[in-house]
This record gives structure tokens, sequence and C-alpha cells, in this order.
């Protein structure tokens, strides 16, 4: 009884867009650091996109932004790989869990346990992102 009450619960969210519509843009945006790509990591954002990474630092806001702050690792041997933990989708918002694999030619490897919320607008675009880690998430 409980569980088809909680269901029922989760079928009363309202949305502008679709699970699927959400994924899509959380996948596309892991997939962009496992490539590197910058301009496949901005296509899911709108062009105001707010970004908090991590939360409690100044908020970059817009595409452009977005472009500059990305910009830093392209003159760095870098690679990154995220692995996804787990993915919630309710309405039109995604939180994400996963761990950032980082390796930087010369240097350890790290990993950052990260969680994610995305915010997506009815066409599907991320509207504002904020990621949460601390100190305790860094490995």
């Amino acid at each position: 009884m409980i569980q088809t009450m909680m269901k029922q619960l989760l079928g009363s969210i309202q949305a502008g867009v679709s699970t699927a519509q959400v994924e899509a843009a959380v996948y596309g945006y892991l997939d962009s650091w496992r490539t590197n790509d910058a301009q496949a990591r901005g296509e899911p954002f709108a062009d105001d996109a707010v970004f908090e990474d991590p939360v409690g630092t100044a908020p970059i806001v817009g595409k452009a932004a977005l472009f500059e702050f990305w910009k830093r690792t392209e003159s760095v041997p870098i690679r990154f790989h995220p692995v996804l933990d787990r993915l919630v989708v309710c309405g039109n918002e995604a939180l994400v869990q996963f761990t950032l694999h980082i390796a930087i030619e010369g240097s350890s490897p790290c990993a950052i346990r990260i969680l994610e919320n995305f915010k997506l607008d009815n066409a599907g675009k991320i509207v504002h992102l904020r990621a949460f880690w601390d100190e305790a998430s860094i490995a």
C-alpha cells in the first residue's frame, strides 16, 4: 500500500520535459567530460545558465563564461572520466551522484565524489547546475 501511494505521488509531478530529456542533458554533460569536448559540454545549457561549482563559490553565469571556465583545462594534458553512481529525475530536475576521475600527465590521479543538481527549462536546456563536493569528497 505504501509503495502504491509513493508511486502515485511521483505520478503527480508536473514537468515541462520528459524524463528522457532530463537524462539526455545529464548524460550529454557527463560524456563531454570523457571526451574533453567543451562545445558538447555547452550544448545542453541555456544561454543564461547559472553554474555553481562547488556551491558557495561565485556562480558562473552564461554560456560564454562557462566556456571560459572550461577553457582552463585545454592547456593542460588532462583526462576526465566520470562514473555515474545514481541519477534521480523529478520533474524538470535531476540529482546526480558520480565520481569524476582526473588524471594529469606527470601527477598522481585524483577522484572527486560529486553530487550535482540539474534544473532544466521547458525546452530541455540546463538553466541551473549546482555541484556539491567538499574536502572529504576528494581522494
